[in-house]
């Protein structure tokens, strides 16, 4: 027996040995308080956690069951807050139980991030705590601790390079991909090429990006996308956003958004789109993808000032968020009652937007403008049969003009067709509105910017083109100038305007430079299978590029002039990208601007000065390298001579003849070169 109960002890210790002492939870991390909601009634109390259930589980977070607690008064009603706790589903595994535990604090933690101040209605403002934070102020320390210090470590300056003596001077920069290289240059063309600046290998996977502001450059990895910037060109932050493919940055560069197809999204925690706070990297919200046939890019759009990002729902109506927290403009959809939306734009510069209503059988389409988020109706237009519409903004957001589309009714000896406008004077009192024709179907529509010009490409044929150019006068829009037979399909303004390169993208590559103060062409070119074309920022130079995305040969680059003359042609294998880097918004206004214009005179000359002075120190340091360079070389030849003179005793016993005497000196050649007439020299022979 003695024998037995000692076995019988050691195998129920070995049996301990396998069980773990359970872990008991004695921490409130999975659990937030929500103040200010509404005193309700016994009988609304379901109905309020039904409320409090939906907003506090949208953000990925799951709420365990019966995890909303109400705390009520003698009466049964809400005293103005409750408890609620988050879980995660059952896990088999030990291990996995821990992570549950883990990824609960987070979706509790991520829930007073993300919805603390959220808008109930107009008198009930959320606020949300963690419940252990409490804990923390209870035992609160009243005594003064003055604060550590800590020393100032400034943050980068991501536009430093717009002081650059370079940039200073008008010179931009660019960035290329070719290759595994991505190269950063600076456009020195008057040292007769590209300066580079940076030169790395495999710094993205796919493809490059500027920001909206040229402050940041993106580069794409399988993980996500990480942003380049300052000085040294340092990592600034990284995205991680796995799959990762395209990226769109808010108009002032503050949030970005970025897109991985996701086969089988999860629509309580999607992962196909993302909206990211750039400084901070941090996360604000994900979203579903559309359907990939109605998908298109940017899926949002931002309004000005980095205030909204907006897109049309399925049920036709326009979600609008509101920046960084990313809810619900006033808790709900813009929609409009009993009609479906079916397009919209925001105001480059304004908190406004436009929409389309399509026409119904018995009903007008509608064009409205409005404000927001106050929802005034500014103008509204009533068109009869159109469609479709789209929206084209000039820059500065002083007018709209909205192209619409009809059902026609076709005829055998049908007239011309024609497309119709109408142009909105949005920054006139009342929003003025104004229509115009124009004849045969449209290929390329385009504002000047901070202008008043429009150039339009329309016509019937691909071989019988015409570009139209017209100008928004006080009371009228006046047709400038056309141009006919063109073999043209895009319109590529300057940013500063007046002057245009139109292109026949995707087939011969014809390019005709033109300048709209005079409506003249400064000339054609021609530029083969050429698939891009972008200005840099001052408006002096035009770049035309073959990328190998599109051809599989002759890729390349031209640099123009804004009068088509062809400044520097590269062409590289496998060449991808061509991109100037984007400057700021303008400081000046408008009308600053055309002053600087109409007085250059006075700036010419210290200029010009200044290139005359800057192009002889170019040509005195080049001059210095040749001089160095030569000296250099007449020094080897004398350490070389002398070396063969110091064994002259040696060749002698060897029997060496010697061939080279010692009172040889170099000097200089000077050739020199002189034309002979032959016809003279044979007619004197004859003679």
């Amino acid at each position: 027996m003695t024998i037995f109960d000692s076995d019988e002890e050691e195998l129920v210790t070995r049996i301990e040995d396998f069980e773990p002492p359970v872990q008991i939870d004695s921490s409130f991390a999975r659990y937030i308080v929500v103040d200010n909601i509404p005193v309700a009634p016994e009988a609304k109390h379901d109905r309020l956690k039904a409320i409090l259930l939906k907003i506090y589980q949208s953000r990925g977070g799951k709420i365990a069951p019966n995890g909303i607690t109400l705390v009520l008064d003698a009466q049964k009603n809400t005293k103005g807050f409750a408890f609620i706790e988050y879980t995660e589903k059952d896990s088999e595994k030990d291990s996995e139980k821990d992570s549950a535990v883990d990824s609960a604090a987070i979706a509790a933690a991520d829930a007073v991030i993300s919805l603390n101040n959220y808008p109930l209605d107009k008198a009930h403002t959320l606020k949300v705590n963690l419940l252990e934070d409490f804990k923390k102020f209870s035992n609160f320390n009243e005594g003064y601790k003055p604060p550590a210090k800590e020393e100032f470590k400034p943050k980068p300056n991501y536009n430093q390079w717009l002081s650059d003596p370079r940039a200073l001077k008008g010179y931009d920069q660019f960035v290329t991909r070719y290759g595994d290289y991505t190269d950063i240059c600076w456009n020195e063309m008057h040292l007769g090429k590209p300066g580079v600046e940076k030169s790395s290998v495999g710094l993205t996977s796919s493809y490059v990006q500027w920001s909206n502001t040229g402050s940041y450059l993106v580069t794409f990895h399988p993980d996500g996308i990480a942003l380049y910037g300052g000085k040294d060109w340092v990592q600034v932050n990284l995205f991680q956003h796995r799959g990762v493919q395209l990226v769109d940055f808010s108009p002032e560069d503050k949030y970005l958004v970025t897109f991985a197809p996701v086969a089988t999204d999860n629509p309580k925690d999607p992962k196909s789109i993302t909206v990211w706070d750039v400084r901070s990297g941090k996360k604000l919200r994900s979203f579903l993808a559309p359907p990939k046939e109605s998908f298109t890019w940017p899926a949002f759009q931002w309004s000005a000032k980095d205030k909204y990002i907006a897109r049309l729902s399925e049920e036709k109506t326009i979600n609008i968020y509101e920046t960084p927290s990313m809810n619900l403009l006033d808790n709900q959809a813009f929609s409009v009652p009993n009609l479906k939306i079916k397009d919209f734009s925001w105001s480059p510069t304004d908190l406004s937007l436009v929409y389309f209503i399509p026409a119904a059988d018995t009903l007008p389409a509608k064009i409205t403008l409005i404000e927001m988020p106050t929802k005034k109706i500014l103008a509204e237009k009533n068109i009869w049969d159109a469609i479709d519409a789209r929206f084209h903004w000039q820059n500065e957001g002083a007018f709209l003009c909205v192209k619409t589309d009809k059902n026609v009714t076709t005829k055998k000896k049908e007239k011309t067709p024609t497309t119709q406008f109408e142009l909105f004077r949005t920054q006139e009192p009342n929003v003025p509105i104004e229509s115009f024709e124009v004849n045969y179907q449209i290929k390329a529509f385009s504002w000047e910017p901070r202008g008043k010009k429009i150039c339009i490409i329309h016509g019937e044929f691909k071989l019988n083109m015409f570009v139209s150019f017209f100008e928004i006068q006080k009371q009228s829009i006046k047709l400038m100038a056309k141009l006919e037979n063109r073999k043209l399909n895009t319109i590529f303004w300057s940013p500063r305007g007046t002057f245009l390169l139109l292109a026949n993208l995707g087939d011969t590559g014809e390019l005709e430079f033109y300048n709209t103060q005079d409506y003249e062409s400064f000339g054609t070119q021609e530029h083969l299978q050429c698939t891009g074309v972008d200005w840099n920022p001052s408006g002096r130079y035009v770049t035309t590029y073959v990328s190998h995305w599109k051809v599989q040969t002759d890729t390349g680059f031209n640099i123009w002039s804004f009068s088509g003359d062809l400044v520097y042609s590269v062409l590289k294998d496998r060449f991808y990208q061509f991109n100037w880097r984007p400057r700021p918004k303008f400081m000046l206004s408008t009308k600053q601007m055309n002053s600087i214009k109409t007085n250059y005179k006075k700036y010419q000359e210290k200029f010009d000065k200044s290139d005359d002075d800057d192009n002889k120190r170019i040509q005195h340091i080049e001059q210095q390298r040749l001089e160095n360079l030569m000296k250099e070389f007449l020094s080897y030849l004398q350490k070389g001579e002398a070396e063969y003179q110091a064994h002259e005793a040696d060749r002698k016993k060897l029997g060496c003849y010697e061939d080279i005497d010692k009172n040889d000196v170099y000097e200089a050649v000077e050739t020199i070169e002189e034309l002979i007439d032959v016809q003279t020299i044979v007619l004197r022979k004859t003679n």
